[in-house]
Formats: C-alpha cells, sequence, structure tokens
C-alpha cells in the first residue's frame, strides 16, 4: 500500500513539473450567419479576434479559457441599417497531437457563453447570450521553446431573437509559454 502511495505522489510531482501555462493572441476572418431579412442585403464577414490563456497538464492534453470577439453582420435595407455583434467566453479542453518536432496539431472542444447583440439606425436593439459548444482545430509551430506561431479556426452559434446560426473565426497568432 505504501509502495502504491508513493507510486502515486511520483506521478503526481511529475506531471506537475510537465505542466506548463501559456497565453496567446490571435487575428483573423470572422463569419456571423444569421438568416438575413427578405429584401436586405447582408455581409456576414468581419475581422475578429481571440485571446487566450492555457494550461497544458500533459504534453498532449491541457485547457483553455478565452475571449472571443467574432465580428459583426451588417444588414442594409432601404430604410434600415442594422449589426448584429457576436462574442464568446469559452472554456474548452484541448488535445495536442505532435506531426514534428516542431509542428503540433490541436483540437479544441468545451463551452462557451455567446453572446449576440443587435443595434440598429431606427432605434431597434436586443441582445441574447446563450451557452453553446465550443470547437476548433488549428497548428502550433514552435519557433522557440517558449513561442509558438498559431494558426486556427474555431466555430460556436450566435442565437438572437429566436434565431439562430453559425459563427467562427480563422486566423493566425502567437502563443507564449511560461
Amino acid at each position: 500500500m505504501k509502495k502504491m502511495l508513493v507510486a502515486a505522489a511520483l506521478a503526481a510531482v511529475a506531471g506537475a513539473a510537465s505542466a506548463q501555462g501559456y497565453v496567446g493572441a490571435l487575428a483573423g476572418l470572422t463569419k456571423v450567419n444569421i438568416t438575413c431579412v427578405t429584401g436586405a442585403t447582408c455581409d456576414d464577414t468581419d475581422r475578429g479576434f481571440k485571446l487566450y490563456a492555457g494550461y497544458a497538464m500533459t504534453p498532449n492534453f491541457g485547457v483553455e479559457v478565452g475571449y472571443t470577439e467574432l465580428g459583426k453582420m451588417k444588414l442594409t435595407a432601404p430604410v434600415v441599417r442594422a449589426e448584429i455583434k457576436g462574442a464568446a467566453f469559452s472554456v474548452v479542453g484541448v488535445l495536442r497531437g505532435q506531426f514534428t518536432k516542431d509542428l503540433a496539431g490541436v483540437a479544441r472542444l468545451g463551452a462557451a457563453s455567446v453572446r449576440a447583440k443587435l443595434s440598429s439606425n431606427v432605434g431597434v436593439s436586443d441582445s441574447d447570450e446563450t451557452l453553446r459548444l465550443y470547437s476548433g482545430l488549428g497548428l502550433e509551430y514552435a519557433v522557440s521553446k517558449t513561442l509558438k506561431i498559431t494558426g486556427a479556426a474555431d466555430f460556436t452559434s450566435v442565437e438572437l431573437s429566436g434565431e439562430s446560426g453559425n459563427a467562427y473565426i480563422a486566423g493566425v497568432g502567437l502563443q507564449y509559454g511560461f
């Protein structure tokens, strides 16, 4: 029994020793796709960003929290102009797989509190905040032991006034480990 406790304690210490924290930022193209009103034109692409912090408990598994600015969808009709902005606070599990010494693949899966906010030139406004699935795929290239160049696409969905649609960000960024 003592040997098992000692082995468990050594495994816990070894696991803690391999743990690493990191922070990152990503900028790229976004899309918030909610059904466009008949007779209007909609531009559902924009630019956005993602800020995140993570903790790698093992080389292959970690957790992240993040904030993603999903950009906005612009609606233009003869008299009305409106914008729907999206943002998400996420908590995800992260799986990493090494392709080479410097290149890794990343998969994210978790939940996000996603907010959609409508504003218009005719005084109509609305906002909804819902809990949604949040997922993503990406690549990390290690420039040094602590700095990585990242590329990722993250996906979720938004809801506003009973209408729902998809939202994503695809971009590049930097990640710093400590």
